[in-house]
């Protein structure tokens, strides 16, 4: 599958010194996508995976000094069928570099000797590695991989050529023209295809081959099983991993209630937010979740008014699809609606919105709630986001009047359309394919 991030390893290649750290949670495509980089850009791609590979990772622990690295690399790489294992020769890839302590170490003087390219790999760095291995310094650069976003779900259904029509619905925003209704069809079925599998590569496949919504239920069951188990084995205390637990399988109950924040006491009777603490921070680590905080004020920047107070969403809106159970893909299918149907389009939107590289929060005044609140070109903007066809929000038009925004976006079932206040609508694909700046009220 065809994903931006190769872009960056090639920007990379071509014009960095350092070494590619490459993080990103679970099961997003990060081993895939450096093997098919490294067959494709260099003569050889030499590999260890710290997880499969137990001996060589005890070799790495008991390693002295970056010198027997080098020796261990060059004496593998032989056993390999390579024997130039120099950076305009091979790509060096650290797979689940998490689990090497002594590995990540060692990327910093590896890095130095300017003789290698080297790429790591790795999910659950900041639950796994202690606080010394975490900072490198400037030889390794730090980049995160997300699920495929929807363009890039638009290429592996459709093939690359899809992209020609994607570059025409962003000339029509651009210019503030509606699509034709055939478009806007095609494209509100993709979304909800989206919206149904995901951005995994592996669900995403699934679907690809088979076009079987029961496959690809199992498929995202799998990856949710995977997460508990993470959750299971690196919690340190058994009191850490129920709660862990408790609080990530009650995200898709916590979104369904009307007000979507999330509420310990209703995770656990009578207990607090200190008694989840440390739930909350391996959850947030982890990046199996989304954490949208709640914003008490819009006076300077959007941090300023960070509050404690949240909304948690899945990394994987189709993983969260999986969460409500099998039944609900039939009701997304058939347009059926429910108390879900809000959450899932909020789970697309902030997905979206994290995939652009936001910052979540939203915004919450008494009975006022705006969904999000984005900072674009020094100025806040907020973001209503509809589950259908009814576009009236008496929250937006409040905060409207009360904060005067420069402009606001209404998100909905809905084609294009100028509305007014300098309130733009807009369906949900096009906020995915076009960035902010074309969708400014002109």
């Amino acid at each position: 599958m065809k994903r931006k991030m190769y872009d960056t390893l090639l920007n990379w290649k071509k014009s960095s010194p350092e070494s590619l750290l490459i993080k990103g949670p679970r099961q997003v495509g990060k081993t895939y996508l450096i093997e098919s980089f490294g067959k494709n850009e260099f003569d050889h791609i030499l590999t260890i995976n710290f997880e499969d590979q137990l001996d060589l990772r005890n070799t790495f622990e008991q390693m002295p000094n970056p010198n027997e690295a080098v020796e261990t690399l060059q004496t593998y790489g032989i056993s390999q069928g390579i024997f130039n294992i120099e950076k305009d020769h091979t790509l060096i890839f650290f797979d689940e570099i998490q689990l090497s302590p002594r590995a990540f170490s060692l990327l910093k003087p590896l890095t130095e000797m300017n003789r290698f390219k080297i790429v790591a790999s790795g999910s659950l760095l900041g639950l796994t590695l202690s606080a010394e291995h975490l900072n490198p310094g400037p030889t390794v650069k730090h980049v995160t991989m997300d699920p495929l976003d929807f363009e890039e779900f638009m290429w592996a259904v459709h093939g690359e050529k899809i992209q020609e029509v994607i570059e025409e619905v962003r000339q029509h925003f651009r210019k503030k023209n509606a699509l034709s209704n055939a478009m806007h069809q095609l494209f509100s079925e993709s979304i909800q295809n989206y919206i149904l599998v995901g951005g995994m590569p592996k669900v995403v496949q699934s679907f690809i081959q088979t076009r079987d919504f029961g496959d690809v239920f199992q498929a995202q069951t799998a990856i949710v099983n995977l997460y508990r188990n993470d959750i299971q084995l690196y919690q340190n205390t058994k009191e850490n991993q129920m709660r862990t637990l408790l609080a990530f399988n009650a995200i898709p109950t916590q979104l369904a209630k009307e007000n979507k924040r999330f509420i310990y006491k209703e995770v656990q009777a009578n207990r607090r937010s200190r008694d989840f603490k440390n739930a909350m921070a391996w959850l947030d680590q982890s990046g199996d979740v989304l954490m949208c905080h709640q914003i008490k004020h819009t006076r300077g920047s959007l941090i300023d008014g960070k509050t404690d107070l949240f909304k948690l969403y899945m990394n994987d809106i189709g993983l969260l699809v999986s969460m409500f159970g099998p039944e609900y893909v039939y009701k997304i299918q058939s347009n059926i609606g429910d108390i879900f149907k809000g959450a899932i389009y909020e789970q697309l939107v902030a997905q979206i919105l994290k995939s652009k590289g936001y910052p979540l929060y939203y915004y919450k005044e008494t009975s006022l709630e705006i969904d999000f609140l984005v900072s674009h070109q020094g100025q806040i903007i907020p973001i209503e986001v509809k589950s259908g066809h009814n576009t009236k929000s008496k929250s937006l038009q409040s905060y409207l009047i009360k904060k005067d925004p420069p402009w606001a976006l209404k998100v909905s079932l809905n084609p294009f359309q100028k509305g007014n206040k300098n309130v733009q609508h807009v369906p949900h694909y096009t906020l995915a394919l076009v960035e902010l700046e074309d969708l400014m009220p002109q």
